[in-house]
């Protein structure tokens, strides 16, 4: 009787396992992310509590009002909170967490091959192109294995992808004020951490590491894709994905236009062509899903189309049923959102009522 709940308790862990093993790995890798920055930066914490408290705070609701704005941005609906958020976290934890590690690896390289001069100048800009973003897409990669459903195309890739790159811009945020109070002297912490927002957050934060992971998640998007296309039809786009975003990197991390004036065009760069990709995903899909729900062909409403046609079908439906008819829109939403991603789809099956929304 003793050995009972043990033995039910590690059977329930060994069917999880072999139910979720990529679900396991991520848990485990950002785990691992979250103890490398807490080995990192206890020091600070314990001798400048308020400011690290306060620049937590201030970052975590920037983190906040980012998923908000991504989600109301995403077409359709909003994104499931576990899905989004998982990527913030892996971002926020995973990734930085082996970035710290990797970049010090690799930039004392760059200061032992090519000079003192050479490191202060271009080593950022060679290194965290290539270790932050690769870090952050397999987190992409990893999170849309274990979602394979949530990641029918490229849009899906694209926002999946922002939701990791802004874990990563909250957490790298927080540790640059960190760093600017020990910088300082930590005469005034406050001080520091509120310039350290205002730079990070308020100027360079609309071209920062949401744009670039976004654009790379995109490229995990034509990998995962609910569709037919032959092997190269994917890879070749994942792959100038991926390269774009690293450009987009180097560019904002290159000693090139170092004033505040070349700072703000950077930013602005990063953010046209990160609003590019979503807006040019986001514009296909729903041309896709509107040109399905207006065949003759399709049982289902165009009132599915936006949330504001939504609400207003509902508006229409007496209260008592409402809970089921938004049900009932969710699943045909599903089937809207496949074919929108999915350019080879087939209409859906008879069984659904012709003309319906809710």
């Amino acid at each position: 009787m003793t050995t009972a709940v043990p033995s039910a308790a590690y059977a329930a862990v060994r069917g999880s396992l072999r139910r979720q093993p990529v679900g396991w790995l991520c848990g485990v890798l950002c785990l691992l992310g979250a103890v490398l920055i807490v080995l990192d930066f206890a020091a600070v914490v314990r001798v400048f509590p308020g400011s690290a408290l306060l620049a937590l705070v201030l970052l975590g609701v920037t983190a906040g009002v980012g998923v908000a704005v991504l989600q109301r941005v995403r077409p359709f609906r909003p994104a499931p909170r576990l899905w989004a958020w998982s990527g913030v976290v892996w971002g926020a934890t995973a990734a930085t967490g082996c970035a710290v590690v990797a970049n010090g690896g690799l930039q004392n390289i760059w200061f032992k091959t090519a000079g003192i001069d050479f490191g202060a100048r271009w080593a950022a800009a060679l290194t965290a192109p290539l270790n932050e973003e690769l870090l952050k897409v397999s987190g992409v990669a990893l999170i849309g294995l274990g979602a394979r459903q949530l990641v029918r195309g490229p849009l899906d890739g694209f926002f999946l992808g922002a939701f990791t790159g802004l874990g990563f811009q909250v957490v790298e945020n927080w540790t640059y004020a960190m760093n600017s109070i020990l910088s300082s002297g930590g005469v005034n912490g406050t001080a520091d951490v509120v310039q350290s927002f205002l730079t990070r957050v308020v100027l360079t934060g609309l071209g920062s590491h949401w744009a670039m992971t976004g654009v790379a998640g995109a490229g995990i998007g034509f990998l995962l894709a609910h569709d037919a296309r032959p092997a190269h039809r994917r890879v070749v786009p994942a792959v100038l994905c991926l390269l774009t975003a690293m450009a987009m990197h180097w560019f904002f991390d290159a000693p090139l236009l170092g004033s505040v004036g070349g700072v703000v065009v950077k930013t602005a760069v990063n953010f046209v062509i990160a609003a590019g990709f979503c807006l040019t995903l986001r514009h296909r899909s729903r041309r896709r899903a509107r040109a399905f729900l207006s065949s003759p062909r399709t049982p289902l409403s165009a009132d599915l189309l936006t949330r504001r046609s939504r609400r207003r079908a509902l508006g229409k439906v007496p209260p008592a049923l409402r809970p089921a008819a938004e049900a009932r829109a969710s699943a045909y939403l599903t089937v809207v959102e496949e074919h929108a991603a999915n350019t080879t789809s087939t209409g859906p099956g008879s069984d659904i009522g012709r003309g319906q929304a809710y």
